[in-house]
């Protein structure tokens, strides 16, 4: 049985220079080789244009399916397309540079290297395309189209309307407004 990793890996040992072509496929298994992601599944097709040089790797990425993850608002699952591009150079050295932390799109990589492992820019890259609250969409009248019995309770639990009047302040804040700053 094969490390899921290893459909990760680029071999560089062989590759002439020039221009490659390569497709990998982000599924299920993908997902599970982190413990904190928050994909439940998903299958994104990654298309990857490398152009490799005496010096350095270009990497142009195409990403495109769907995934699941669970609405932050009612939590049940929630499917999410995908379609982004992403980039990565890799710059060969001879002696590893210690002090050079590798960037999210730019990296160093010995030039006696023989792989390139992929896991977790692609890990990355789609975690960072997610939208930042994960809930369901609204309808075309404005309606959230998250399950209605969680949305129900959620009201119930929402917190009482604050108890100062429009015209009353908060008492700390007219302290502040008597500051003067003296220049």
């Amino acid at each position: 049985m094969t490390d899921k990793r290893d459909d990760f890996v680029i071999r560089l040992s062989g590759i002439e220079l020039g221009n490659h072509k390569y497709a990998m496929v982000c599924d299920k298994a993908f997902f599970e080789l982190t413990e904190l992601s928050e994909i439940v599944e998903g299958v994104i097709n990654v298309q990857i244009e490398m152009e490799k040089s005496a010096k350095m790797l270009s990497l142009q990425f195409y990403f495109k399916g769907e995934i699941t993850v669970v609405c932050d608002r009612c939590l049940d699952f929630l499917t999410l397309p995908l379609d982004f591009t992403d980039f990565l150079v890799v710059n060969f050295v001879s002696i590893m540079d210690e002090s050079f932390e590798n960037d999210d799109n730019i990296w160093q990589l010995h030039e006696k290297a023989h792989e390139l492992d992929l896991t977790h820019f692609l890990y990355e890259a789609i975690e960072l395309a997610l939208p930042t609250q994960l809930i369901h969409p609204d309808d075309e009248n404005g309606n959230p189209t998250c399950n209605p019995e969680m949305l129900k309770k959620l009201a119930e639990l929402a917190p009482k309307t604050n108890e100062l009047k429009d015209t009353e302040t908060d008492p700390r804040w007219d302290a502040l407004k008597q500051l003067t700053i003296d220049n």
